[in-house]
């Protein structure tokens, strides 16, 4: 899969070097090192990833020496009264029982350090191995993260561009309309044109009017999505160049991207990451049958103030053997919800894979078919032209109307717009079919900036207010 990392994007964007007027700034990386900073999600996934990695540190306790220390403190009043009986000697006078009466306070502390040390546990050492698996797992979920920052971006970069271009498209469009309302009001003065041509064209102009209203909000929630990302002003400027280098995936066989899905896809691989810790959760689990064996060391010491209670200290070191026979069931059962839980990781394991392959067969379609929808849209666009100057042509000789030019230069501003939009799709197509491979990189975002060139207008924000059906077309 290698090959594909190195050679897929830099081979379709290759001729972008030897084109005049390429954009020599990384606007589009810098901005990825800002959201490197300022996205929220990703700083989430990476949160995440960090308390992931502690499980394996917690997981190695369970091998490591304990050491524990207690103490105690204890202020007592003791009372001892001990009796004892005379000698009879004469039975019909008894001697009174002897009895005598200690009273002392005693203080007694108690410190006691305790040394254990697990020798072996089949299910410690279970669970250190799913700890080992759940970093990894951890690891693969945050360059998922990054490579969705990667394309999270480059669609709301591309939303903005796409909106900055709409924008213009709709500006030109609403020029044009005004002066062909002015001018169907010009020949209808001079009965060249009637007052129904006259009313075409106004609502085509008072239409232009919405759709730049439409494109400006469309170009400021593109605005707010790209900021959102990357936490600072978004107003690139920038347009894609005119001329741009179609290539087709390289590879061109969907095999050898459907290989490098099945074994570099983040998502399949956290599936498959899943499914072992769940397999291992079913060794851990059956391990609480076996026996453990620990080693322990105690020393204890104890202090009396009194003189009538001894001080003593006590030490020892022992080795147990814990075996578990019956637990009412417990064990069993949670052997087999242990077991059926590893079923589900694996079918979702197998969903998951399913899933990635027909995304990775779509974007790699997408790919190709971007490729014509650029080239055909391209052509409608310029078919779109001859027919706009065939018709004013033919206006001017009598064979077309208004409405005729007001139709074909509709009909050129839709083909802008979609000649436009189908730039930024089959660029789109292009990102994701690397990261469906697992192959999506900052790399490519530098790629992408070789194509960029200053915009040739930025976009107006004021909205022309419609001229009211009262007064006369501008001139």
């Amino acid at each position: 899969m290698t090959t594909i990392r190195r050679s897929f994007v830099p081979a379709l964007l290759a001729g972008a070097a030897v084109l005049p007027g390429y954009a020599t700034a990384n606007d589009l990386l810098d901005r990825y090192h800002d959201a490197l900073d300022q996205d929220r999600n990703l700083r989430a996934a990476q949160y995440a990833r960090d308390a992931a990695i502690e499980a394996r540190p917690q997981a190695l306790s369970a091998f490591l020496p304990r050491l524990n220390a207690s103490g105690s403190h204890e202020r007592s009043h003791n009372e001892i009264t001990t009796s004892s009986s005379r000698i009879i000697t004469d039975p019909t006078n008894p001697a009174p029982n002897a009895s005598s009466r200690i009273d002392f306070y005693n203080s007694f502390d108690q410190g006691q350090v305790q040394l254990s040390q697990t020798l072996w546990s089949q299910e410690a050492f279970q669970r250190l191995k799913q700890a080992d698996i759940s970093v990894a797992q951890a690891e693969a979920s945050f360059r998922s993260a990054q490579q969705s920052l990667i394309l999270r971006l480059a669609q709301a970069y591309f939303e903005v561009l796409a909106a900055s271009d709409a924008l213009r498209t709709g500006s030109a469009e609403r020029a044009a309309t005004e002066r062909q309302w002015a001018q169907a009001e010009r020949r209808r003065e001079v009965g060249l044109a009637t007052i129904i041509d006259v009313q075409e064209t106004r609502a085509a102009f008072d239409a232009s009017i919405a759709t730049v209203i439409a494109a400006e909000r469309r170009l400021a929630n593109a605005q707010r999505a790209l900021e959102e990302i990357t936490g600072r002003e978004a107003d690139p400027g920038q347009a894609l160049a005119e001329e741009m280098p179609l290539k087709p995936p390289a590879p061109a066989s969907v095999e050898h991207w459907l290989d490098a899905t099945r074994s570099d896809n983040y998502e399949l691989r956290i599936a498959r990451l899943a499914t072992e810790i769940a397999a291992r959760n079913v060794s851990a689990v059956r391990a609480r049958h076996y026996p453990t064996l620990s080693l322990s060391a105690t020393y204890t010491e104890s202090l009396n103030s009194s003189e009538r209670n001894a001080d003593s200290t006590r030490s020892g070191i022992g080795l147990s053997v814990n075996l578990p026979i019956y637990a009412g069931g417990l064990i069993a059962s949670q052997v087999r919800q242990a077991s059926a839980l590893g079923l589900q990781s694996k079918a979702s394991e197998e969903s998951t894979q399913r899933t990635v392959e027909r995304q990775t067969r779509d974007a790699f379609q997408g790919v190709i078919s971007g490729i014509a929808s650029v080239r055909a849209t391209q052509a409608a666009m310029r078919s779109a032209q001859l027919a706009l100057e065939s018709s004013q042509l033919g206006l001017k000789v009598g064979t077309r109307t208004e409405v005729d030019v007001l139709t074909a230069l509709r009909n050129l501003y839709s083909a802008q717009r979609s000649y436009s939009q189908s730039r930024y799709d089959y660029l789109l197509s292009v990102l994701n079919l690397k990261r469906q491979a697992g192959q999506l990189a900052a790399n490519d975002l530098a790629d992408i900036d070789a194509l960029l060139v200053p915009a040739s207008a930025e976009p107006g924000s004021a909205v022309v207010t419609p001229v009211p059906s009262s007064a006369p077309a501008p001139r």
